[in-house]
C-alpha cells in the first residue's frame, strides 16, 4: 500500500546530506591520513582544508611521493571510490533508498575527484595547484601533468553528465512523462547540487585557513556542476532517453525519520565542529 503523502523530497535531502558528509570531510580526511603516513603532523583538520605542521623538503622526494604528500592523494581516492560505486549502482540489485543514496554518493565522489583534476589542470588551483608548487625544478612535467589533468577532468565531467542522466531512469516509470522526469531529476540531482554548494560555501567561510576565500570557495564548489547537467539532461533536455525501460522503483516516498536525523546531525557537526576546524598539539 502506497503511503498517503509523498516524502521523497525530504528523503532525497536526507541522503544528500549524508552523501555530502561522506565525501568532503572524507576528502580532507584522506589528506590528513596521507600526512600521517609520511610521518608529518596535522596542525588542524577542518571541513574544507587540512594544515600540516611541517612538510619538510618535499621537493627532494621522488615525483610520486611529491604528488601524494603535496595534496594529490585525496582527489585520486575520490575518483577510485566513485568508480567502485559506479559499478555497484550499475550492476548490483539495490533497494530504492540504498540506490538513491549510492547514486548521490557516487556522483559526489566523482564530482569532487574529477572536479579537482579539471580545476588543477585548467586553473592551477586547488589541491593540484599546491602539488605543482613542489615541481619548480621541472616545469615541463608540470605542463604535461596539467594537460593530463585538464583532459581527464573535462572528459570525466562530461561522462558524469551522461552517467547521472542514465541513472535517473532507474526511478522513472514513464520516460515520456515530462512532469515525472522533471520531479525525479530535481530531487535526485538538484538537491545534491544545492546541499553541496551551500554547505561547501558555509564551511569555506568558517575555515581556519587564511588562504581560503569565498571567491576560491565558489570556484572549488563548481565541482558540483555535474548534478546540474544531470538534472538538465533528464528533466529538461531529454538527452538519450532509454529505448527500453530501466525503471525499478519510484524514489522512496515513506518518510525515513532516521535518515533525516542522521543527515541533519552530520551536517551540523560538519558546520559547527569541522567548519572552524579541530586543532591538534604535536
Amino acid at each position: 500500500m502506497e503511503p498517503k503523502k509523498d516524502f521523497s523530497l525530504i528523503n532525497c535531502i536526507s541522503t544528500a546530506m549524508i552523501a555530502y558528509f561522506l565525501t568532503i570531510p572524507v576528502h580532507e580526511g584522506i589528506h590528513a591520513i596521507t600526512l600521517l603516513i609520511y610521518g608529518n603532523g596535522v596542525e588542524w583538520y577542518s571541513a574544507g582544508a587540512v594544515q600540516p605542521y611541517d612538510l619538510g623538503d618535499i621537493g627532494s622526494l621522488p615525483y610520486f611521493h611529491r604528488i601524494m604528500l603535496g595534496g594529490g592523494s585525496a582527489s585520486i581516492v575520490n575518483v577510485i571510490i566513485g568508480i567502485i560505486l559506479m559499478f555497484i549502482v550499475l550492476k548490483a540489485s539495490l533497494g530504492p533508498t540504498v540506490r538513491l543514496f549510492l547514486t548521490q554518493l557516487m556522483g559526489s565522489h566523482m564530482s569532487c575527484g574529477i572536479g579537482y583534476f579539471m580545476i588543477g589542470g585548467m586553473f592551477c588551483a586547488g589541491d593540484w595547484g599546491i602539488v605543482f608548487s613542489y615541481f619548480t625544478d621541472d616545469e615541463t612535467f608540470v605542463i604535461v601533468l596539467r594537460i593530463v589533468l585538464a583532459v581527464l577532468g573535462s572528459v570525466g565531467i562530461v561522462f558524469l553528465f551522461f552517467l547521472l542522466n542514465h541513472l535517473s531512469y532507474y526511478f522513472i516509470e514513464d520516460s515520456t512523462n515530462k512532469k515525472e522526469k522533471l520531479s525525479v531529476a530535481f530531487k535526485l540531482h538538484i538537491i545534491m547540487l544545492i546541499i553541496g554548494f551551500t554547505i561547501g560555501m558555509i564551511t569555506t567561510a568558517l575555515s581556519p585557513s587564511g588562504e581560503l576565500n569565498l571567491g576560491l570557495g565558489a570556484l572549488y564548489n563548481m565541482m558540483w556542476i555535474p548534478f546540474f547537467w544531470g538534472f538538465m539532461f533528464t528533466g529538461v533536455m531529454n538527452v538519450l532517453p532509454p529505448k527500453e525501460s530501466r525503471f525499478q522503483y519510484k524514489l522512496p516516498s515513506r518518510l525515513n525519520v532516521a535518515l533525516l536525523i542522521i543527515g541533519l546531525a552530520l551536517i551540523l557537526f560538519d558546520i559547527i565542529v569541522l567548519g572552524p576546524g579541530l586543532h591538534f598539539e604535536l
